[in-house]
């Protein structure tokens, strides 16, 4: 009895050595994920359809629609993954029609940026969707990436010039306000307008809005 005691202490110290002796198991290397493939499709299309002249924008919002509709689909299947993914889908975003679609973009960008802040494309996206925000709510722009136009042409979307300052837009790939507001003749020749003389007031434009709630009451 004795010697089976023994051996089954010698049997039990010997199994500790070759467990102290084995290597620690290796954590499996995890390879990141691929860019989503057909978001990579979307993402082509939305801006196939901005791109030169003659834009029939009535056909855009259409296909824009749709375009939102299925990247909302990938968005709640978990399909967006990468920093290039949350790009592109905030690029949809920023073209829907709604606030709800406009504050999406936002922080859809901000994702991007926040994996990629070396990227200038992201940080540009994410300062332009809150300046769209800020548009949709009657507010003056930050950075000065709106334009907008009406029946009396084309202008810079107005600016709360204090803020930020031009080095703070250069940080986020931003023209300076100087140079978005010479960009006020190209963007009227995409969308096939004049420019418009003398640009509304923020408070013009409130005033503007105000009124036509009231008459469709």
């Amino acid at each position: 009895m004795k010697r089976l005691t023994l051996f089954a202490c010698l049997v039990v110290l010997a199994c500790g050595e070759c467990l102290a002796a084995a290597p620690a198991p290796v954590a499996p290397v995890r390879t990141p994920p691929d860019d989503n493939p057909e978001l990579i499709e979307i993402y082509a299309q939305d801006q196939a359809d901005r791109t030169g002249s003659g834009i029939e924008w009535s056909v855009v919002a259409q296909r824009d629609n749709a375009r939102l509709a299925r990247v909302s689909e990938l968005l709640r299947g978990g399909e967006i993954r990468t920093a290039a993914d949350y790009h592109r889908a905030a690029m949809v975003f920023q073209h829907g029609a709604t606030p709800e679609a406009i504050r999406l973009a936002h922080a859809l960008a901000t994702l991007a940026m926040t994996l990629d802040q070396d990227n200038k494309s992201y940080r540009w996206l994410t300062a332009a969707s809150w300046d769209r925000m800020m548009m949709y709510h009657l507010q003056p722009q930050w950075f000065g990436t709106q334009f907008h136009g009406d029946s009396q042409g084309m202008y810079l979307y107005p600016v709360a010039e204090a803020a930020v300052t031009d080095t703070e837009r250069e940080a986020m790939g931003v023209p300076t306000l100087a140079e978005s507001q010479q960009r006020v003749t190209e963007a009227a020749r995409m969308s096939g307008l004049a420019v418009r003389e003398v640009p509304p007031t923020i408070q013009e434009l409130q005033q503007q809005a105000t009124k036509a709630r009231q008459n469709e009451k």
